[in-house]
């Protein structure tokens, strides 16, 4: 029998490749950051041809490192950041740059559709709000200004999707990202006319792709794919679905009951739901039968510090290895207690969760505060940032009896407290430090044959490190401070919009 799986997470700022077992457990992994093009502000794209060269070399470096026969995997699972766009021509050969997910160039055009009445129009049948790098406005984005660039484009496809074609020759996307694009009717499952014709897409609806399903295998490797990633020819792909789904099942979600959190590039914050809510930012199709998946969710989450360690901590000490640099930030955000602090970091250095225009920035800075002071705002704004779209999330309808949380914060035991205080109820952390690519493998496992459906996946390939359990004290101290983090807001929408304004 064979014996591994592949999952391939192409997130927004690095891409992962890890080798699994049968029973989800990370045998090997292997990252590398590919270069941002970003021709000016807000612009946020990526060279295709160079994001397919590190996918394969990804690919063959973690099979090497595993020391595994390419003939004992049963098969690759593929996953991404969701929305962005990735355009070919008729020889799969990219006509642009792929547009990442936390590109901001459609903003204007988001505020005049909404204010034009076209989300009205169309949002009971996609249940999703308009948003800069969503699929559908980035192509109406291009249409009013590359015309040549849609003119050159035969098909459509989402990062993932671009890498499958890659790897199969085949074009397609999956549900789960397709309806999230903002361009497919979620009743239906099918592009539906009227929503081109709202946006002006009339003539694009030729070249979106066909679907397959999550747990179905979409294609098999290449003779030419092969020969670049060290995979057996013919081993299968599956379907798979976007990081946001990928990430969830990741976690074991299985229920309405239960709040996923994933802190990475992104603050994803989701649930899944029997039913479409009215007023949801955004509603998809997700890889459980019979069940949808509702996120808020933004760019706030842990990129912010990485920023503070790169910015504030390495140009003192060159060459010192990150690892250093994230114990001393655990320990000086532990020395203080949230009561001690009332500096407060808004966590908007790559996009707002509120207000298009704010930008990151400290409040209520002193002379006597250092860099301990700094961190622990940091720490605490981000999971703030979060706490905003879980409010969201309650404000729909939905309740929550625990919480799961998975991402690079999870390495942090000082990090995933200060979320489980302010949630207050229990916050389960995930084993898997690569759980979009084990979300992407545990699809695969499904496709393959190595278990049923998605529910024995999760029994056998999900396995959580530890519990958390809220101090009601901590509490009712974030609380409070959870208040003038959102006067805070107020006053970046000041600062940033509207009469008497800065900016």
């Amino acid at each position: 029998m064979k014996q591994y799986l592949i999952g391939i997470d192409n997130g927004g700022s690095t891409t992962k490749a890890a080798v699994f077992d049968l029973k989800g457990r990370e045998i090997i992994s292997a990252g590398r950051r590919i270069p941002l093009i970003e021709p000016c502000a807000g612009r946020v794209e990526r060279d295709l041809n160079e994001v397919w060269k590190t996918n394969a070399e990804l690919i063959k470096e973690v099979i090497q490192k595993a020391g595994i026969d390419p003939q004992e995997i049963a098969g690759l699972g593929l996953t991404g950041y969701g929305n962005g766009i990735c355009l070919v021509d008729r020889d799969g050969n990219p006509v642009y740059n792929g547009i990442v997910s936390s590109d901001n160039r459609a903003a204007d055009l988001c505020e005049r559709l909404v204010e034009n009445g076209v989300q009205d129009q169309v949002y009971h049948l996609t249940y999703q709000e308009f948003w800069p790098a969503q699929t559908a406005m980035l192509m109406v984005w291009l249409k009013e200004n590359c015309p040549d660039i849609l003119e050159k484009t035969d098909c459509i496809l989402s990062i993932k999707d671009f890498i499958r074609m890659k790897l199969t020759g085949r074009r397609c996307y999956e549900l789960t990202e397709m309806t999230c694009t903002g361009l497919m009717n979620i009743h239906t499952h099918e592009f539906d006319d009227v929503i081109f014709r709202a946006l002006g897409l009339e003539d694009c609806r030729s070249k979106m792709p066909e679907y397959t399903g999550v747990t179905e295998i979409s294609g098999t490797v290449t003779e030419e794919a092969a020969a670049q990633t060290g995979l057996a020819p013919g081993t299968p792909v599956a379907g798979s679905c976007y990081d946001v789904n990928a990430c969830a099942m990741a976690s074991g979600i299985l229920d309405d009951d239960t709040l996923c959190m994933i802190a990475g590039t992104w603050s994803i914050n989701e649930v899944l739901s029997k039913e479409l809510v009215d007023g949801a930012n955004s509603i998809a199709e997700s890889y459980k039968p019979g069940y949808y998946i509702m996120e808020e969710s933004s760019p706030t989450s842990a990129d912010n510090f990485e920023w503070f360690i790169e910015k504030l901590m390495e140009p003192d000490r060159k060459g010192t290895d990150k690892s250093v640099f994230y114990g001393e930030c655990n320990k000086m955000a532990e020395e203080i207690r949230p009561e001690e602090s009332n500096v407060v970091f808004v966590p908007y250095l790559f996009a707002s969760a509120t207000n298009p225009d704010a930008k990151a920035a400290f409040f209520n800075l002193e002379s006597y505060h250092g860099r301990e002071h700094m961190v622990r705002a940091v720490y605490e704004g981000v999971a703030f940032s979060a706490m905003l779209h879980v409010n969201r999330l309650i404000e729909s309808g939905r309740h929550f009896s625990r919480a799961k949380l998975s991402g690079g914060i999870t390495r942090s035991e000082v990090w995933a407290q200060i979320f489980c205080d302010m949630l207050q109820m229990p916050l389960e952390v995930s084993e898997a430090m690569e759980p979009g690519a084990l979300g992407a493998a545990m699809c695969a496992a499904v496709a393959g044959g190595a278990y049923r459906d998605v529910d024995e996946a999760v029994e056998h390939m999900v396995h959580m490190k530890k519990t958390y359990y809220p101090d009601p004290e901590k509490g009712a101290v974030y609380e409070k401070k959870f208040e003038t983090y959102k006067r805070a807001l107020k006053a970046l929408d000041f600062f940033c919009g509207g009469e008497g304004t800065v900016c």
